[in-house]
């Protein structure tokens, strides 16, 4: 199992640190790392590579309510 840690930015950071914070599903397990104003950093345990991990992180925001409306940047920490 890999461990990438990812630095997610976004002025209004509390709808993905909600999100994130514990969050697991079939293919990645997030713990939240570090919370700051506006970003922070997870770390993402997973059989992924670094790319499809971030790709995925993306994906799966991007579906809830919030990720079409807010403006954020997922990418490698």
């Amino acid at each position: 199992m890999n461990q990438h840690k990812i630095r997610i930015m976004a002025g209004q950071i509390k709808f993905l640190h909600d999100f994130f914070n514990m969050y697991e599903d079939a293919q990645i397990k997030v713990n939240v790392e570090q919370l700051n104003k506006v970003d922070m950093y997870i770390v993402v345990e997973t059989a992924l590579t670094e790319d499809e991990t971030v790709r995925y992180v993306k994906e799966i925001f991007k579906k809830t309510p919030h990720g079409a409306a807010l403006s954020y940047a997922i990418q490698l920490a």
